[in-house]
């Protein structure tokens, strides 16, 4: 590099240094945006009178860097023009001066040519368009710059620049879903996010309205209190992303579950733990883009309908306060909701009423925003409001868009001061993927989708259900409260029956749905708990879980909520083997709770003559089956279900000495069910574990059981990984047997150190404190109930399985619930050692190393 370059490039990081730190200093987007542009315009000032001294060309800035908006470690894009096509000579000391940017370590993002080539090369390309609608004149010939503006702008076609970057921008919201998306948001891609800002001034660009915030609020598109809160909220998010480029030390733009930490600190949220760092910048984000959502509701439609090709206007009178203009709601005078405060309800109440309508006219949402932060305790006691509130449950038409429209302009949490808490509070748990409020609507919205018809095909049976459910508002509302009250330390569930009927006695609900409703959300978690951490099969399991439901309503209202919730909490929870649960505890109970299937002798009975009844019509004599019945034991009816015992006998009942394996995929699912036959030994549940680990298989449930022959008749339910297709399902089935096979006939299977598998970024940067309990089971001596809660990862059943070994403690009964990153695990032990207070100790203590 010449030495005039170096010189320039040492003068660029001296310069690139004092803005960083003058930035860290002072915090202020717009000085480091300044000095930091001007920095790398110093040092393209020199490479360009290198290169390009007294050409026709000229430099020009594009993209973010031609608007001035250049963080740390972004791509500095440049366009140079040429007022004819490019020479190969031309092209050649382009190429040398682009190389000498990435020399420089600039990370340049070039494009080149002659104005015509150029205008040509974004006639169909919308991202090109939008970088040369922010050029900026830099060094050359600034005539050529001159006629490519001109070229470029008389080209646009404005309409159709306007709805394609509108395309552009539901289609990068519709990208932003998912577990990644939410808890690793981008910040400048997601909804609200920097993008978002930038595509409403791209729009305001085009049409010749405004090239900054300021101008938009000169050309009064934007009101001054909607300036100062759309100004406040760019500075937020700008301050965030400077800190994640130079937290990473690269353009990194998803705040990162290690970097939210890092970034909280040097944005000066001190004196917290890393979680509540984390928290703390994580709900100044949500805010911040959640006002840049609200504003683009009223800007968005009002710099569209500008240039909009829609059909002709078309308006229709509602009432004397309202009319309808196209598919929107029009207040004839927009101060309507300053006179008459119950119309911020009732407007909303029209919306939802009319299935023609979709929106509210931006001038009457703008208006009718301003009025909601009038919202008081005297708006809340206007019996009119309250009547209207709760009648946006009771009609149920269109509930989940009402209230995400009032979550979205903070009127959920005015009217609802217990709201207000909620909101953006995030959930380190490990498998909640959203902030408590969107949770909560996720699963308002899981239970409205229930009761309609066009969406019976996704659980049917579940639809069915719901759609003959005569409260439908009353289960609304319990998936509205059910967790309102989360984050206030404490149960969560307890804690909210208060705010519930609080809210019912205010709402005018009877008493009888009060106290739905408040059981409801009291019990939200119960269904659950019972179906994913205990064996339902265990009559006293059942008789437990059915005296706290009592009735068939509140069977049927806990089953459609908790089917909501956990779809609401994580996609990822939900699966097959999940809803096969929960379907078998809702019907269980419910032969239960009709007085068929209560007496413990009864079941077991009904299920040995079912098992009885196959084989018989299979032809097999009544004495081989006896033998059969013997070998297995009279326990063996109280731990299995009807289908696991069908299974079994069909494939023991001619030969119970020998070994086999047995697996089946089960029906509408990525799961198979594995059962394993073999003389007993030590540490064969573990060993086994470690296979069906090995395989990428995760166990989400496993049946110990050693016969009255001390054979083990372990049965699994495990995941198939879901990089897998279901054509691919046989063939894994096949190369799983062969090695259960081989295990069972003596052959040693090579084991794996189960700490040679990763645990990802949120589980080592956000991990739960691992949990032990250790219970008595009433009634049956030497029997324990163990429950763990801890971070998950692969082959932590078997390493549990091993330390239960080595405590001479028998596993009986594994209940393994993976909530995406979390491992909530029961176990049914069997210990003449464990009432000695000091092995009972030791083995909490080795658990909670391995956990750790």
């Amino acid at each position: 590099m010449p030495a005039n370059l170096s010189s320039a490039l040492e003068t660029f990081k001296r310069q690139r240094d004092a803005a960083e730190a003058h930035y860290l200093k002072a915090n202020r987007v717009s000085v480091f945006f300044r000095e930091y542009t001007a920095a790398v315009e110093t040092l393209l000032a020199a490479l360009w009178a290198e290169y390009f001294q007294n050409s026709a060309l000229c430099l020009m800035a594009v993209g973010g860097f031609g608007r001035g908006e250049l963080y740390p470690c972004s791509d500095v894009d440049l366009a140079v023009v040429s007022p004819n096509p490019l020479s190969d000579g031309i092209q050649e000391q382009i190429a040398r001066f682009v190389q000498t940017l990435w020399d420089c370590k600039l990370m340049p993002s070039v494009k080149s040519g002659g104005i015509g080539e150029l205008c040509e090369s974004v006639r169909d390309d919308i991202t090109g368009d939008t970088a040369f609608l922010e050029a900026r004149f830099l060094f050359g010939n600034r005539q050529t710059a001159d006629e490519l503006a001109e070229k470029m702008n008389a080209q646009r076609n404005v309409p159709a620049f306007v709805e394609a970057k509108l395309v552009e921008m539901e289609h990068r919201h519709a990208k932003s879903q998912g577990s990644g998306a939410v808890l690793e948001p981008n910040i400048k891609s997601c909804p609200g996010g920097l993008r978002d800002i930038h595509t409403l001034l791209w729009i305001a660009k085009a049409q010749g309205l405004a090239t900054n915030l300021p101008d938009l609020l000169k050309q009064r598109i934007l009101t001054r209190a909607e300036a100062g809160m759309l100004s406040h909220g760019y500075r937020r998010l700008a301050h965030i992303r400077i800190h994640l480029h130079l937290n990473a030390n690269r353009a990194e733009d998803r705040l990162l579950f290690d970097l939210q930490p890092q970034v909280a600190e040097s944005m000066g949220y001190e004196g917290l733990n890393l979680r509540r760092q984390s928290e703390e910048l994580m709900r100044v984000f949500y805010r911040a883009i959640k006002t840049v959502k609200q504003l683009g509701g009223i800007l968005t439609p009002m710099l569209q309908s500008r240039v909009s090709s829609t059909p002709l206007r078309v308006t229709l009178r509602i009432d004397d306060d309202y009319i309808q203009v196209n598919n929107q709601i029009a207040a004839r005078h927009t101060d309507i909701f300053f006179r008459r405060p119950e119309h911020i309800f009732k407007i909303v109440e029209i919306m939802q009423q009319r299935n023609d309508i979709t929106a509210l006219e931006p001038q009457t949402l703008r208006a009718w925003w301003g009025a909601t932060r009038k919202i008081n305790r005297s708006f809340y006691q206007n019996s009119e409001n309250r009547h209207r509130f709760a009648g946006f449950f009771r009609n149920g038409n269109g509930l989940t868009q009402t209230l995400r429209f009032l979550n979205l302009y903070g009127v959920l949490g005015r009217y609802l001061p217990a709201w207000e808490k909620i909101i953006g509070l995030l959930q380190h748990d490990l498998f909640h993927i959203y902030p408590v409020d969107d949770h909560i609507l996720t699963v308002v919205r899981n239970v409205r989708r229930l009761a309609l018809d066009m969406h019976s095909h996704e659980l049917p049976y579940a639809s069915a259900l719901m759609q003959s459910f005569e409260k439908q508002d009353i289960l609304y509302l319990a998936a509205f409260f059910h967790d309102i009250a989360k984050g206030r330390g404490g149960d969560h569930a307890i804690q909210g029956i208060a705010d519930a009927r609080q809210f019912a006695a205010d709402h005018f609900l009877t008493g009888e749905e009060s106290d739905l409703l408040a059981w409801l959300v009291e019990n939200h978690l119960l269904m659950s708990a019972v179906a994913q951490k205990e064996d339902i099969q265990d009559p006293d399991v059942l008789d437990a879980f059915c005296k706290r439901v009592q009735t068939h309503e509140r069977l049927s209202a806990l089953y459609l909520l908790t089917i909501s919730d956990i779809r609401g909490t994580n996609p990822k929870l939900w699966n097959a083997w999940r809803a096969s649960l929960l379907e078998s505890l809702f019907h269980a109970a419910g032969r239960y709770l009709t007085g068929n299937g209560g007496n413990p002798h009864t079941l077991f009975g009904r299920r040995r003559q079912e098992a009885a009844d196959l084989l018989t019509r299979a032809a097999v004599p009544e004495k081989q089956q006896k033998k059969l019945w013997n070998a297995l034991g009279s326990a063996y009816f109280a731990r299995h279900q009807s289908r696991e015992i069908l299974w079994h006998a069909a494939n023991l009942v001619h030969d119970f000495e020998t070994p086999i394996v047995r697996s089946r995929i089960l029906p509408k699912s990525n799961s198979f069910q594995v059962m394993v036959f073999m003389p007993n030994g030590p540490r064969l549940f573990a060993r086994l574990c470690r296979i069906f680990s090995r395989h990428g298989f995760d166990i989400l449930a496993a049946r110990a059981f050693i016969t009255e022959h001390d054979y083990i008749l372990d049965t699994f339910i495990v995941q198939i990984p879901s990089q897998h297709a279901p054509e691919d399902y046989p063939d894994i089935q096949s190369a799983l047997e062969a090695e259960l096979n081989s295990f069972i006939h003596g052959h040693t299977v090579a084991e794996i150190s189960s700490h040679s598998r990763r645990i990802s970024r949120r589980s080592r940067y956000m991990p739960i404190a691992p949990s032990i309990t250790i219970t008595p089971e009433e009634d049956y001596p030497d029997w324990y109930s163990v429950e763990i809660t801890a971070v998950n990862r692969p082959f932590l059943l078997a390493d549990m399985a091993e330390v239960f070994f080595a405590h001479n403690v028998s596993l009986r009964y594994a209940k393994i619930s993976t909530l995406d990153e979390r491992a909530e695990d029961s176990f049914t032990v069997f210990s003449l050692d464990l009432k000695n207070p000091k092995i009972q100790s030791s083995l909490k203590q080795t658990l909670l190393e391995q956990l750790s």
